[in-house]
């Protein structure tokens, strides 16, 4: 190699050290940036062709700036991440579910000093069932007193499950909104993926460098599959294209939008549409499904005396339109058996006996949410029925109504033959069991996420100490190449001082 050969050597070794001193000085600099990845600097040979077709190496050249990421881990990662944001809703709306059952629960202490906790709606069961055995085997100059108290008690009974049944009517409005919003976040983040693939593809379409482009499109992806199930692939300009259940949701400097419709009822069913096209978009992870599932209120349905007894299942995709349609049998089939039996009766007059309950709006049937207690028997109690005919020691109709808190033929759960409570009670254990396996996979699978995401960390994190210990080394390098010129300096001084 001639002397001008080896001074060219010689600069292309602080040029490339230059280089990486600069990517070392970004890392530095970008240490404590949120999602910002290492950027590392990639050298080669440098190498002439002679005249006679052999190659000789003339020093090194920047072959590549690149971020250090790992594709594949970024891949997995949102994979499992849209499935952790599933399990976390689905996990907390069954815990939210379990703190409201246990919000109406009562604590008592028994003789021995025990602690008992009742379940608010055992007990208001108990204390309706209790008004009537009382009124059942009352003397005839307390009567009055104990038909206000079956009254009293039914209200509070009816009270008591409805106000359940608006909280969960709430949650599952909650979930719409939920949808709605998660949507909305969804259109918004695939523009602004858009946007800096259109930005990254003109960055780096002369050779240039964009990876704090390219990091800040990482982020909005990894907060993308926190909503839905998306695929990401890179295309050979440097954009990215994402699909969402085989749908192009971005596509170059293009984005695709989403749009909600339905409430969630059984004969409006909610769903995420193509705003183009109109086709459902299939979303199987993610918070947006899990809100989904959840809004969903299929399952719940009215029922009247031909359904009795109703063959309850634990198969409704919402926990909450199970748990709703739960309250709903228990006080409609209640409803209905009481009104059976005082309709076949007469009153403390000798009239023919009422319904006990009744509809709030008669073009509806009776059902958790359009019920109430008989206006009529609430303004006067001699009108609640008690026997089935005007003797005085008469209150077989009574009688029946308290043999319904252990009638093992009013409700079914899955074929099984229960009473009112352990009808409730069973609903209630398998809802506490549901909830405790979502709790557990869930903690199972964030565990996973925050493995893949330390896993992850561990390619594209910026370390102090290692870039540090870089800087130190290409420093190094750097001058060594500029002696090497000093060097080269000297000696063409020295060739020109000759002559």
């Amino acid at each position: 190699m001639s002397t001008f050969g080896t001074y060219s050597t010689a600069y292309s070794g602080m040029y490339t050290n230059q280089a990486a001193l600069l990517a070392t000085s970004t890392n530095l600099a970008n240490v404590d940036t949120t999602g910002a990845s290492k950027v590392q600097v990639t050298s080669a040979d440098s190498s002439t062709t002679r005249s006679d077709g052999s190659t000789a190496v003339s020093g090194v050249t920047v072959a590549s700036i690149t971020r250090s990421r790992d594709i594949y881990l970024d891949s997995t990662y949102r994979t499992e991440n849209a499935d952790a944001t599933y399990l976390s809703v689905k996990s907390g709306n069954l815990e939210y579910i379990d703190t409201l059952l246990s919000e109406y629960d009562t604590v008592t202490t028994d003789d021995d000093g025990n602690t008992v906790t009742t379940s608010g709606v055992e007990e208001v069961i108990s204390d309706f069932f209790s008004a009537w055995e009382t009124l059942s085997t009352t003397q005839s100059s307390n009567e009055d007193g104990h038909r206000v108290a079956v009254v009293t008690a039914a209200r509070d009974l009816i009270t008591r499950l409805t106000a359940i049944d608006e909280e969960l009517q709430q949650v599952q409005a909650d979930a719409v909104t939920a949808v709605e919003d998660g949507v909305d976040s969804l259109n918004d983040l695939a523009a602004q993926v858009a946007e800096l693939n259109k930005q990254i593809v003109q960055a780096e379409a002369g050779g240039g460098e964009a990876s704090y482009l390219r990091d800040q499109r990482d982020a909005l992806l990894d907060e993308m599959s926190s909503l839905v199930n998306i695929t990401v692939s890179e295309q050979s300009n440097g954009s990215v294209t994402v699909t969402l259940g085989g749908g192009t949701l971005v596509k170059g400097d293009k984005a695709n939008t989403l749009a909600v419709e339905g409430t969630g009822a059984t004969d409006d069913p909610l769903q995420v549409i193509w705003a183009a096209s109109g086709d459902e978009a299939d979303i199987t992870s993610g918070s947006i499904a899990a809100y989904m599932e959840d809004a969903d209120q299929t399952g719940y349905e009215t029922i009247d005396a031909s359904d009795l007894p109703y063959d309850f299942n634990t198969y409704a995709t919402s926990s909450i339109t199970m748990l709703r349609q739960t309250l709903n049998v228990l006080i409609t089939t209640l409803a209905l058996s009481i009104n059976s039996l005082t309709t076949s009766g007469v009153d403390a007059d000798g009239n023919t006996g009422l319904a006990f309950f009744t509809t709030i709006d008669d073009s509806e049937p009776l059902s958790i949410t359009n019920i109430q207690v008989n206006p009529e028997l609430v303004s006067d109690s001699d009108k609640v029925v008690t026997s089935t005919s005007s003797d005085n020691d008469d209150y077989s109709i009574a009688s029946a109504i308290c043999d319904l808190l252990s009638d093992t033929s009013l409700y079914e759960n899955a074929g099984s033959s229960l009473s009112i409570i352990n009808f409730y009670g069973a609903i209630t254990t398998w809802l506490g069991t549901a909830g405790d396996t979502a709790s557990s996979n869930y903690a199972t699978q964030a565990a996973l996420v925050t493995q893949l995401d330390y896993q992850r960390q561990a390619v594209f994190v910026i370390s102090i100490d290692e870039e540090m210990s870089s800087m130190i080394k290409y420093q190094t390098a750097y001058a060594a190449s500029a002696r090497v010129m000093n060097t080269i300096d000297s000696m063409i001084e020295s060739l020109l001082a000759v002559f």
